[in-house]
């Protein structure tokens, strides 16, 4: 049985595959990163996001790259399927993945 992420319990599905954007961050370099969720560890998330860059005389293209976001003191809004959008404090995702989705099915029962 499959539950629908909703804004209420993003928190608690994995978020690869899901839209992301670093809208706040102590670290002032991280703000506006921005992509595809490709893998989570207890304490990031690797973005991946898509440039456009000019490469001296070759013509303008476009580069994905990898970017390591920290959880904590960071504030995201992640696009969910439903083609809503949810902020989300960091702080509240500082887990593994596979704990902080565990943590939803013990609190059910």
């Amino acid at each position: 049985m499959t539950h629908a992420i909703t804004p209420e319990n993003v928190v608690f599905h994995t978020l690869i595959g899901l839209e992301t954007a670093v809208v706040d961050s102590s670290n002032a370099d991280m703000i506006g990163i921005a992509g595809t969720v490709v893998d989570e560890t207890r304490n990031t998330l690797i973005v991946n996001s898509q440039s456009s860059s000019y490469s001296g005389d070759c013509e303008l293209g476009t580069r994905f790259s990898d970017k390591i976001v920290p959880k904590s003191h960071t504030t995201f809004i992640f696009g969910l399927p439903d083609g809503s959008r949810t902020k989300i404090d960091g702080g509240l995702l500082v887990a593994r993945p596979e704990d902080r989705i565990a943590k939803k099915l013990r609190s059910n029962r």
